[in-house]
């Protein structure tokens, strides 16, 4: 089993967040994932979403941590900020072809 922690922010002038939320702008899930699923695909190839659980929202400017560890046929992360859990959920990896 490996890990690995990332930690990012996303700018305010993000494109990705105009009209999301004017005034109390919040970083979509969607691309929380996809950012996920990117870190991931750095160590192994990502096949597909298990489970994912979005329970608190991200604003922009806002510090968060990617925390991955990865099994067998699974990469399992969480998102943090400020100790709080943001999101948490796995992947399902690609079989290795050792």
């Amino acid at each position: 089993m490996s890990d690995l922690a990332r930690t990012y922010t996303v700018a305010a002038d993000h494109p990705m967040l105009a009209g999301h939320f004017p005034g109390h702008p919040i970083v979509p899930g969607a691309w929380l994932l996809a950012w996920v699923v990117a870190a991931a695909a750095e160590r192994r190839t990502v096949s597909g979403v298990k489970r994912v659980k979005f329970l608190r929202p991200l604003a922009p400017e806002q510090m968060f941590e990617c925390a991955l560890r990865e099994s067998d046929d699974t990469m399992r992360f969480t998102l943090t900020s400020g100790g709080e859990v943001i999101a948490a959920g796995s992947l399902q990896l690609q079989a290795r072809s050792d």
